[in-house]
Parts: C-alpha cells; sequence; structure tokens
C-alpha cells in the first residue's frame, strides 16, 4: 500500500487522475518544476523561517531525524510534551503528514495545530484551500493518537508595512480555523478513504479525468495524457467558458470539442460567438470605425510604458507590505509628434535597495502633461504607479496626473474591435504579437516577466553573480522589457496605418 501525503490528497481533491500520475509516474515532463516555481517555493521556506520566531513556538524544536530515527524522535517529544515541535512526522493508516508546528497547550493538555501559509489571507474554499489541508492533518494526528485542540492557519498580514526590522509578530496573522476543520472533517473522512483505494491502483484508471468539464485554465498538468484526441484549441478555448459550466457540459456529453463543429451559436456569448465564426470561416473582423475613435484620441507625444515588478512575500524594504510590488525596471518608447522619430529610455535598478523615487523621477522628467500614456493591460502600470506614489506623497500629484494620461492599447482587442481566428480569443501581448507581428519573437530571451523578479533581479540586486554573468543577465532583461514597449509601438502602428488607409 503507498502512502497518501497531504500533498498527494490535496492533489486528488483537485484532479484524482493527475494525482494517480503524479503518485505513478513523478518523472513525467508535466511534472518537472521550472526556475520560476522553485523561487515560489523558496518563498514558502522563507516565511517559515520568519513564522518560526513567533513568541507562540518559544522553545521550539525541529524535527532532524530521518529514516528509522524518525518516529523515535516525534513520539519522544510528543512524550515529554515539548513547548513546540517544527516539522513533525506521521504515519497512521497509511497516510502521512509533516505538521509546520504543534504547541502543547497546557490548559487543554492538548496540542494545538498550527499550518504556516506563505499566502496574505486563509483559504477556505477552492483549490488547495486551508481547511482540507489543516483537516487532513487533524484527521492522521488523531489516528495516531495525538489528541489534538485548536487549529491555526498563519499567514502574512497584508496590512502590515514594515518599518526598519521586520517585526514578527506583526508580520503575521493567527487565524482560529478549529470550527470549520471540525465541520470540514466529516467530509474529508471518506474522502480520504476513495483517495487511497484510488490512488492504489497500479494500472492506470481507464476513464479521462473531470477536467473536460473545466476551461482551459483550471485543467491539470496530465490533460492531454488523459484526453490525447481532444484538439489543442478546442471549446476549452472559449472566453470564460469556465463560468458556463452548463454550456460546456452540454458540448462535452455531445462529443463537441472542434469550434468547426458547433453549428447553433445563438447561445454563446457575443464574444464567444466573435471567436467561433472567426474561426469556422479563417476571417478577422475588425471595427475600423472604432479603432480609429480610440488611435485618434490619442494625445502627442506618445508614450509607451512597461514596469518589471518583484512582489517579496517578506517585505524587504521600508514603506512595503507583504506581496506589494517593487517597481524594479521600466521600459519607456516616446514618439514626439505625429510622424516623429522614436526615442527610446530606460532604466533597470541594479542595487540592493528601494528604486521608487528613482522611478518616480525619470517618469516625471520624461512625460509630458500633454501626453497619452498607453500601457497593455494599463490596470498593472496605473496601479504600480499609484503604489510608487502612496510611499511618496511629495510626487503623488504629479504621479496621478501621470496615470490619469495613461489609456489601455489592449481595448482595441478586448473590447472586440479587432479579432483574428489565432487570438484563440484571448488579447495579452505576445498573441496579438504573434499574428501582427510574425517575425518578432521572445524566444531569444529565456524568461517570463515573472522571471526577472523571482529569478534574475534577486541575483543582480545582491551581486550573487560573476560580472560576465551579471552583464548578459542585464542585458537579457532590458532586451525583454524593451521589446514590450516597442511591440505596443510597432502594433500602434500597424492599426494607424489601417485607419488611414480607409
Amino acid at each position: 500500500m503507498r502512502l497518501i501525503s497531504k500533498s498527494t490528497f490535496l492533489n486528488y481533491l483537485t484532479c484524482p487522475k493527475d494525482a494517480w500520475f503524479r503518485m505513478h509516474k513523478p518523472e513525467l515532463d508535466e511534472f518537472k518544476v521550472s526556475e520560476t516555481q522553485q523561487n515560489i517555493f523558496d518563498l514558502g521556506y522563507e516565511v517559515e523561517e520568519y513564522a518560526k520566531q513567533l513568541n507562540i513556538f518559544s522553545g521550539m524544536i525541529e524535527v532532524v531525524a530521518r529514516g528509522a530515527e524518525l518516529k523515535k524522535e516525534v513520539d519522544n517529544l510528543i512524550s515529554k510534551k515539548t513547548p513546540a515541535i517544527y516539522q513533525a512526522t506521521f504515519i497512521a493508516e497509511d497516510y502521512l503528514i509533516r505538521c509546520d508546528m504543534l504547541v502543547w497547550n497546557k490548559l487543554t493538555s492538548k496540542w494545538d495545530l498550527y499550518e504556516i501559509k506563505a499566502s496574505s489571507s486563509r483559504k477556505d474554499t477552492g483549490e488547495r484551500d486551508h481547511i482540507s489541508d489543516v483537516s487532513f492533518q487533524t484527521i492522521v494526528l488523531e489516528k495516531y493518537g495525538v489528541p489534538i485542540d485548536k487549529k491555526y492557519v498563519v499567514h502574512l498580514n497584508s496590512e502590515y508595512v514594515r518599518k526598519g526590522k521586520i517585526n514578527v509578530e506583526e508580520l503575521f496573522v493567527m487565524s482560529d480555523c478549529t470550527q470549520k476543520v471540525e465541520e470540514r472533517k466529516l467530509t474529508i473522512v471518506g474522502e480520504m478513504e476513495q483517495a487511497k483505494e484510488y490512488l492504489n491502483q497500479e494500472k492506470e484508471p481507464k476513464n479521462g479525468c473531470d477536467c473536460l468539464y473545466y476551461g482551459r485554465s483550471s485543467h491539470c498538468a496530465t490533460f492531454y495524457i488523459s484526453h490525447p484526441d481532444i484538439p489543442k484549441y478546442s471549446v476549452h478555448d472559449l472566453v470564460y467558458i469556465g463560468k458556463s459550466r452548463n454550456k460546456l457540459k452540454q458540448l462535452v456529453e455531445q462529443g463537441i470539442y472542434n469550434l468547426q463543429d458547433i453549428n447553433d451559436v445563438s447561445e454563446f456569448t457575443n464574444v464567444q460567438q466573435n471567436q467561433i465564426q472567426t474561426y469556422k470561416s479563417n476571417s478577422e473582423i475588425i471595427v475600423l470605425d472604432k479603432i480609429a475613435n480610440i488611435i485618434n484620441g490619442y494625445n502627442y507625444p506618445l508614450c509607451f510604458l512597461d514596469y518589471e515588478t518583484f512582489a517579496p512575500s517578506i517585505p524587504i524594504y521600508d514603506g512595503f507590505s507583504p506581496y506589494k510590488r517593487i517597481p524594479i525596471q521600466f521600459s519607456l518608447h516616446i514618439i514626439d509628434k505625429k510622424g516623429g522619430p522614436l526615442r527610446h529610455l530606460e532604466y533597470l535598478h541594479q542595487e540592493n535597495s528601494d528604486p521608487s523615487e528613482i522611478i518616480a523621477k525619470y517618469l516625471i522628467e520624461n512625460i509630458e502633461p500633454e501626453g497619452t500614456v498607453l500601457a497593455w493591460n494599463v490596470g498593472f502600470e496605473k496601479s504600480v504607479t499609484i503604489e510608487i506614489a502612496s510611499r511618496l506623497p511629495e510626487y503623488k500629484i504629479t504621479l496621478q496626473r501621470i496615470c490619469g494620461q495613461m489609456q489601455d492599447l489592449m481595448d482595441i482587442f478586448s473590447k472586440q474591435y479587432y479579432i483574428h481566428k489565432d487570438f484563440k480569443g484571448r488579447a495579452n501581448i505576445e498573441v496579438v504579437m504573434n499574428v501582427l507581428l510574425p517575425e518578432m519573437t521572445y524566444d531569444n530571451l529565456p524568461y517570463t516577466g515573472q522571471d526577472v523578479g523571482f529569478v534574475w533581479w534577486k541575483d543582480i540586486a545582491n551581486k550573487g553573480l560573476n560580472i560576465k554573468e551579471r552583464d548578459k543577465k542585464i542585458h537579457l532583461i532590458k532586451e525583454y522589457c524593451k521589446q514590450d514597449t516597442f511591440v505596443m509601438v510597432d502594433i500602434f502602428r500597424i492599426l494607424n496605418g489601417m485607419i488611414n488607409k480607409k
């Protein structure tokens, strides 16, 4: 009988078939951990290191034994009523857990269970929710014979603002979830037995996975192993189809996966109808009047702006809260007048310090009051600018003015004024670029925007690289951000050319 760990069980609740693959075929490429994912895991470990300093965990002893000595050490610590035990491992009835923290409660003569999360709130429902997590642990502890009283989720305090040295007592919130866990346990016990039976099948379960009834963003990693005949672009890619579960269920039950096979589009939304029709007719929809109204509403100088940010779980500079974004870089392409030349400004912060004021000054000096600032998915650039202003009150009015100048170039595509079958219902910049600027690519830039902060910028700022490697990463990071704004410029030029030919 294979052991069912907490992680395996939570995977099972999300998708049983995918959990089976993870247990029986962990070598699959679908399960390889990327550098970015590993850095996200590392952020979680960092949060635990800070949480261990909380007063409630005073006298903590970490379980370090492995193998045959592990059970002996844990049992010894439990029998001694150790004030706090970190990373105690228990196996009961073929279930395996490793508890973040057990604290002996002298008043109740029972143990209190603390689950440490790197999130900034408690998650009570949905995929890998915290209540199911703690419920599983509680059940295994009780099966082992460890009496449990209170159950807590320890998470980051989103309202904490760093001022000097980290105050761990203010950094965390202790969320009592005892009642919710006791209620959820009734369901979890049955699901644990079902998971044990399902996951211990030696042969791959014959049926596919239930992700078939969810939109693309909710599919498991092994969806195409379970459903090899589903087209790579299918009804699962229809915009917001995951929110129309009954409609998707009807399509699946009718065996309709290819958009070409949809005959009656009357029950779909207008956006979905456009997506289906352009795909079936191999055509595009261009509403030139709407595009012209937007383009002609822009004022020169035109400024094309893109930020890259880093949002650490533990704030590293004063004035920041958990997961607040540090603006580490910007790229700004400017066209001063209609038909004028293109010029480029950029900044990448290369020191281990808060770059907010430097970036604020650059933007204020180079974005004139009468121009339009264009971004792609402008809500991001606006919110980052507002956050900078909140930390720098002396620049607040001017930065708010810049926010007021911002418009979203993506609107032309997200509002369905330009629809192409190969957009596949999406409007992100890379998808639009691939259609309108097929000669351009990000393939020579080996990371995403998220990688810039999580993987590369920390090394650059902390000077944790040799000079050659550091210079290479600085160059590539600059090129990535520069390409984002240059792509916007070229898309603008294409759209502007279309309306001028009208």
